[in-house]
């Protein structure tokens, strides 16, 4: 199978803040940021779903769902940074479904 994208380690800040001064990832902006990342692959992107509601905790992950143009699926994991809502993704979180 053809090398899906080459995903740099990246980084965002994409907070949106809740009642009671709690910070929550903003699934839209983790989902621009999957999508920037995604760019560089040899086949195009087809959706990205992140899940909603996830509390920033430094150290925690969540996984977003993707969709190519050919019809593979995969997961990336998001890595949070801090408890601001800061994250990540690199390489190796790229995990293509049934491989």
């Amino acid at each position: 199978m053809p090398r899906l994208l080459t995903i740099p380690l990246a980084t965002a800040l994409v907070v949106a803040f809740a009642g009671c001064g709690e910070v929550k990832i903003d699934s839209g902006k983790a989902e621009d940021l999957v999508r920037k990342v995604a760019k560089g692959g040899q086949v195009p992107l087809k959706t990205v779903t992140c899940p909603e509601d996830v509390k920033a905790k430094k150290g925690a992950t969540f996984d977003c769902d993707l969709v190519f143009a050919d019809g593979t699926k995969a997961k990336l994991t998001i890595h949070q940074e801090d408890d601001q809502g800061k994250i990540r993704t690199g390489a190796g979180d790229l995990h293509v479904q049934g491989q």
